[in-house]
């Protein structure tokens, strides 16, 4: 049975009551959830980019194992099995890892932009674990929304410095829907979706660093806002390639 986005992120508040992390990320999460729902088949192998809030999600909605892939130490886990790699790794042939499974869909969500390695070099890596017809999901900050493009009109730089933690050195690089767009087609991947999207919920913006566990009223408007900017203004963008192989 199709579940609605709204649906889903009414069962995401329901399931995570004051995690304001989550709940700032229900509508990303939803619609990622969704895609998969759309694109992919309901039993095909997943492997999600990263262990998160993600992760326990797609568990939780196709009852199935969910691999894993990061810098975690390798191994079974409470989703699935967990593959050590490091994706900037993709531009030492050396370090290319052949030996993990094919699926039939990749998430990569918010991973692309802390990486320092060129997606010409990542994409086809993601590539060589999918399935004929496969699908890969990538969410990314839109590089080119309002509110960055009016911190550069004012003379401010919108994008972050890069941090000094090394397991944690902030975005890198953000991109535009046609960047990634002509990366897909470079890698041989095929673009079947590209949207923009308002789905970060600013009511559990974060203050000092924290979401807070409640809404806050006060950003309602920002939700209203963004959703009512033409599409190539919205914060999110999400692409889903499909490997189409003659």
């Amino acid at each position: 049975m199709t579940i609605t986005r709204a649906e889903l992120v009414r069962q995401i508040h329901s399931a995570y009551p004051g995690d304001g992390y989550t709940l700032y990320h229900a509508h990303r999460y939803a619609t990622t959830l969704e895609l998969l729902n759309r694109f992919s088949a309901s039993d095909t192998p997943l492997l999600d980019i990263g262990v998160s809030r993600l992760t326990d999600l797609l568990k939780t909605r196709f009852k199935r194992p969910i691999d894993t892939l990061g810098f975690e130490k390798e191994g079974p886990t409470p989703y699935g099995h967990h593959y050590f790699y490091n994706l900037n790794d993709c531009q030492f042939p050396d370090r290319y890892r052949t030996d993990l499974p094919q699926y039939g869909a990749i998430v990569m969500a918010e991973v692309i932009e802390h990486l320092y390695t060129s997606p010409l070099l990542v994409y086809p890596f993601l590539k060589s674990l999918l399935q004929k017809d496969g699908i890969l999901i990538v969410q990314t900050p839109n590089a080119v929304a309002l509110h960055k493009r009016v911190k550069m009109m004012l003379g401010q730089n919108p994008y972050e410095l890069i941090r000094t933690q090394h397991d944690n050195p902030g975005h890198f690089r953000e991109y535009t829907a046609e960047e990634l767009y002509r990366y897909g087609q470079q890698a041989g991947l095929t673009p079947v979706h590209v949207s923009f999207n308002n789905y970060f919920d600013y009511r559990y913006r974060p203050i000092n660093g924290e979401h807070p566990p409640f809404p806050q009223k006060k950003w309602s408007y920002l939700n209203r806002f963004f959703s009512l900017m033409p599409a190539g203004f919205r914060p999110g963008l999400t692409v889903v390639y499909q490997n189409k192989i003659a």
